[in-house]
């Protein structure tokens, strides 16, 4: 397999992860874990679908520990599986229709993710995946989300009333520390700490000899911003590391700070501006206000509708 493929591959483990037949991939067992009304879960569509969390987790743990998470990971996907399978079904139920032209723009959007048309068709060959699975299985994947649509987000609706109260019994949350308006310029170790210290204290020096900030970044900085001139804009306090901050909101206007020693290079800043803490104005964060609001009766939505589709259904782990 291509080095970068396997994360690839997993796009397709993740969009099939509720669609029944993965019992042709032989090195995948074919043991029903669950049955819900008249589809079945396999151990294949689960180890299919857990693949790539392993893999991730056995970077971070080990022994007993690896073992708790895989677990916890097998009850959430598998309760995610059980779940897609009864949207699915109501969806079906529903009669939804989909345009075959959306479900060639899903299919034109992975594909694009691939360097060539080949690496694709050689994805495809690896997972033991057909391409009609994968487009019956977007096409699915549509289907269900304007369904979610239908029974939750749109039935969800955020009042002016509800922001307004929210605002005023949550103050505390929207009192800003204070913020200043920052450039900074970026050295990377690469591999030779002490290259980078002399590299770093060379550019401190131009600075300090009147060299505009600015300048310096564009031509040295390794930071994303560096051809922007290292312009960050207003940056509130708590939002950089701690090390930052304890440095950064003790400079004034003007000011450049040393540079900064992190596990992966060196930082210097300049403030431009800072503004003292306040409290943050309602039309200011209304828009954060109603997505919050949004998100959290559209979860109390959704699981009274999945509740009650739970209800309904035959559902039984083996």
């Amino acid at each position: 397999m291509r080095v970068g493929l396997y994360p690839l591959l997993f796009i397709f483990f993740l969009i099939l992860n509720c669609t029944v037949g993965y019992g042709q991939l032989d090195k995948f067992e074919n043991k029903i874990v669950a049955v819900v009304n008249e589809d079945v879960i396999t151990q294949a569509d689960l180890d299919i679908a857990l693949a790539a969390v392993i893999t991730e987790y056995r970077q971070s743990y080990s022994g007993d520990e690896l073992a708790v998470k895989i677990e916890e990971a097998r009850q959430e996907i598998l309760n995610q599986m059980i779940e897609d399978r009864l949207i699915l079904q109501e969806a079906k139920r529903y009669k939804i229709e989909v345009d075959e032209a959306e479900v060639e723009e899903r299919l034109n959007d992975v594909r694009s993710r691939f360097s060539s048309d080949s690496d694709f068709d050689d994805a495809l060959n690896e997972s033991g995946i057909t391409f009609d699975i994968l487009k019956n299985r977007y096409r699915e994947q549509i289907m269900m989300g304007r369904l979610v649509n239908y029974e939750v987000r749109e039935k969800v609706v955020v009042t002016p009333t509800e922001i307004s109260e929210y605002y005023a019994n949550h103050t505390d949350e929207f009192n800003s520390q204070g913020s200043a308006h920052l450039k900074n310029i970026v050295i990377r170790f690469e591999g030779d700490d002490l290259l980078a210290k002399q590299k770093v204290d060379d550019i401190y020096r131009l600075i300090n000899e009147g060299r505009d900030f600015s300048d310096v970044a564009r031509q040295y900085s390794q930071g994303q911003n560096a051809q922007e001139g290292g312009e960050l804009g207003f940056v509130e306090k708590g939002q950089m590391r701690k090390e930052f901050d304890d440095v950064v909101f003790n400079l004034e206007p003007g000011e450049v700070s040393p540079p900064i020693k992190t596990e992966t290079g060196y930082y210097i800043f300049k403030v431009v501006e800072k503004k003292g803490s306040y409290l943050r104005s309602l039309p200011e964060v209304r828009t954060y206000i109603e997505n919050l609001i949004f998100q959290e009766k559209a979860k109390k939505r959704y699981k009274e509708w999945m509740d009650k589709l739970r209800r309904n259904a035959f559902i039984q782990l083996k």
